[in-house]
């Protein structure tokens, strides 16, 4: 029923060339723009960008994101336009609601507004390789195990563990920090930043994940004492 009601969502935009995508579709496209946004930003976080300069452009950013999701939504004929140029990366639900740019953006700004800079960084790289990896896995091999209720599957859940947990070890070990506190985070990180979609809240994925992941992080981090 919910795949069929999408497809006449999108029957309104006939000037759209393409098939527009489900959740459940692989969508190729969509995980790498997921993945590139996110390691841009930590890469230009990284390279001398201060708090709060990265947080002037990104809200700049965010601030352009609501105001041509507003319009287009507004206007039919700017959100075929809009449609046809990002098309290729947007799903069948955003053709008549806020496109997900909207959390990832607002996500990101919270996390580098209040947390430190290493667990700022960690948090949107979970978003931005550990989500679409998840998400990856799930769609080719979750029919291997289990499912939750949420329809999220195990085999993506320790996938995207597992990814979060190589991108702590391998981040921090760029730190001066000892062996066994960056294995201890490492873990931490891990399980938080892959299990957090499964937490209960009606809360988009891209929003939830770096936010519930930082706090985790930053409570490790503190106990360990860093």
């Amino acid at each position: 029923m919910k795949r069929s009601a999408e497809a006449k969502v999108s029957h309104f935009y006939p000037g759209v060339p393409f098939r527009l995508h489900f959740r459940t579709d692989l969508h190729l496209a969509r995980k790498i723009w997921h993945m590139t946004m996110g390691l841009f930003i930590v890469f230009c976080y990284l390279s001398g960008t201060s708090q709060g300069t990265a947080l002037v452009l990104l809200g700049s950013c965010l601030g352009l994101a609501l105001i041509v999701e507003t319009m287009r939504l507004r206007s039919p004929s700017m959100n075929e336009k809009m449609l046809k140029l990002w098309g290729p990366i947007m799903r069948q639900h955003e053709v008549t609601r806020m496109s997900t740019v909207t959390h990832y953006l607002s996500s990101v700004i919270l996390a580098i507004a209040i947390f430190p800079k290493p667990v700022a960084v960690l948090s949107i790289l979970y978003l931005a390789c550990g989500d679409p990896i998840a998400s990856l896995a799930g769609i080719l091999y979750g029919n291997l195990g289990p499912r939750f209720k949420s329809g999220k599957s195990l085999i993506g859940s320790l996938a995207g563990t597992l990814v979060c947990a190589a991108l702590t070890l391998v981040y921090l070990k760029t730190l001066s920090i000892s062996n066994s506190a960056v294995l201890a985070i490492s873990l931490v990180g891990g399980l938080a930043g892959g299990l957090a979609e499964l937490l209960p809240f009606e809360v988009d994925d891209n929003f939830s994940i770096p936010i519930i992941s930082g706090f985790v992080l930053w409570l490790a981090f503190m106990v360990i004492g860093l």
